[in-house]
C-alpha cells in the first residue's frame, strides 16, 4: 500500500485516482503483473469520509470501460505501517528491480499536468491587471488577490476550449476554487453542457460556493430555454434556499425564462413572498418586479399598488421601472405616485 499525501489545489483526488487506474488492471483479483496472492489485492483506502463520494464516482466511470466487474476494494483505512527503509523509493535504489508498472508510466506521471493546473496557467497567461483593478471595485468584499483579471470574452472562449477536455470533471469537482475567475470559468463551462440533469447537478454543486453577484448572474445555461417544464421546479427549489446567491440565481432564472409566453401570475407571488435582509437578494427582487412591470404590467401592478414589498425593495422596483424604456411615460408617472 502506498500512502499518498497531496495538495488538492495542485492535483485533486479525482486526478490521482485516474492515474491509479492507468497503473493497474482493475478487473484482476489478487494479481497484478507477475505478483499474485491476497496481499496483491488492489484497493483504495481512504482516511477522510468525504473522499468516498469522489472514489465511488471515479469507480463508476471506470467500470463502464470494462465488460468484467472491477475487483478494486474500497474501504476506510484501518491500519498503516511504514515499510522498512530499503523498500522506500525502491526503483531509485534498484533500477533493475522488478515492478509491473511500465517505466513509461513514471515518465508520464512526472510530466503530467492536471486540468486544474492547466486552467490556472491559461488564466494567468491572459491576466489584465488594469482590468482586475477596475473590476475589483465593482465587487466589494472580494479580496483583489482573489481576482486574476480576465475579460469576459476571453473567459468565454477559454471555457469553450476546456469544456471539451477529457478531464474537465476534475476541475468542476475541485471546489472551492481559489480565484474569482475560476468560479466564472466554471459557470461558463456549465453553460456549455448539453444534458439537463447533469447541468442541474453541476449548478447545485457550484451555487454554495458563489460569494458575489457577478458570478451568480453570469450562469446562463443555453438548454434552460428548452426545458421549462423541468426548470420551473428547480427554480422553486432554489428560491426556497437559505443561501443568498442560490435565492438570487433562482429569481434571475424565473425572470429570464418565465416573464414571456410561460408567465403565470403565481410566479409573482413566489417572489413577493421572499423575505430577506440580504442586499443582493432585495436588489434581485426589485430587478425582477421592474422587469415584470415592463413585460406583464397589468398582472404586476396590483402588487406595487398594494405595497406588498418591503419599503426599500418597493421603491427600488419603481426606480428601476422608471428607468426602463419599455414602460410608457404615463405608466412611469403613475408609478412615481406609488413611492413610499
Amino acid at each position: 500500500t502506498v500512502l499518498v499525501e497531496y495538495d488538492s489545489y495542485t492535483i485533486p483526488l479525482r486526478t490521482i485516482l485516474r492515474l491509479y487506474f492507468k497503473a493497474i488492471d482493475p478487473t484482476s483479483l489478487n494479481r497484478q503483473g507477475k505478483d499474485s496472492g491476497t496481499r496483491y489485492r488492489t484497493g483504495i483506502y481512504y482516511t477522510d469520509k468525504s473522499d468516498l463520494l469522489v472514489i465511488q464516482e471515479v469507480m463508476a466511470m471506470e467500470a463502464k470501460k470494462y465488460d468484467a466487474p472491477l475487483q478494486v476494494e474500497v474501504s476506510q483505512l484501518k491500519t498503516f505501517y511504514s515499510a522498512d527503509e530499503y523498500h522506500q523509493d525502491y526503483l531509485d535504489k534498484n533500477p533493475t528491480g522488478y515492478c509491473h508498472l511500465p517505466i513509461e508510466l513514471f515518465a508520464y506521471a512526472k510530466k503530467y499536468k492536471p486540468v486544474t493546473v492547466r486552467i490556472r496557467e491559461s488564466l494567468f497567461a491572459q491576466q489584465d491587471l488594469a482590468y482586475r483593478d477596475f473590476h475589483s471595485k465593482l465587487m466589494p468584499g472580494i479580496d483583489i488577490e482573489r481576482i486574476i483579471g480576465i475579460r469576459t470574452p476571453q473567459l468565454r472562449k477559454t471555457a469553450k476550449d476546456f469544456a471539451k477536455d477529457a478531464e474537465i470533471d476534475d476541475f468542476l469537482s475541485s471546489l472551492p476554487h481559489q480565484y474569482y475567475d475560476e468560479n466564472n470559468l466554471h459557470g461558463f463551462i456549465i453553460a456549455e453542457m448539453k444534458d439537463y440533469d447533469r447541468t442541474i447537478a453541476e449548478i447545485d454543486r457550484l451555487l454554495p460556493y458563489i460569494d458575489n453577484w457577478a458570478t451568480c448572474d453570469l450562469i446562463r445555461p443555453k438548454l434552460f430555454s428548452k426545458n421549462h417544464d423541468k426548470l420551473i421546479k428547480d427554480i422553486r427549489r432554489w428560491m426556497k434556499s437559505s443561501k443568498t446567491y442560490t435565492i438570487r440565481f433562482g429569481i434571475e432564472m424565473l425572470m429570464t425564462h418565465f416573464l414571456d409566453d410561460d408567465f403565470r401570475s403565481e410566479y409573482l407571488e413566489w417572489v413577493a413572498s421572499i423575505t430577506s435582509d440580504e442586499y443582493y437578494v432585495k436588489m434581485m427582487v426589485a430587478w425582477y418586479f421592474a422587469t415584470a412591470l415592463a413585460k406583464q404590467y397589468d398582472a404586476t401592478l396590483p402588487i406595487i399598488e398594494q405595497k406588498r414589498l418591503a419599503p426599500w425593495t418597493h421603491n427600488k422596483t419603481i426606480q428601476k421601472a422608471i428607468e426602463s424604456y419599455r414602460i410608457t411615460d404615463e405608466q412611469k408617472e403613475y408609478l412615481k405616485e406609488l413611492k413610499i
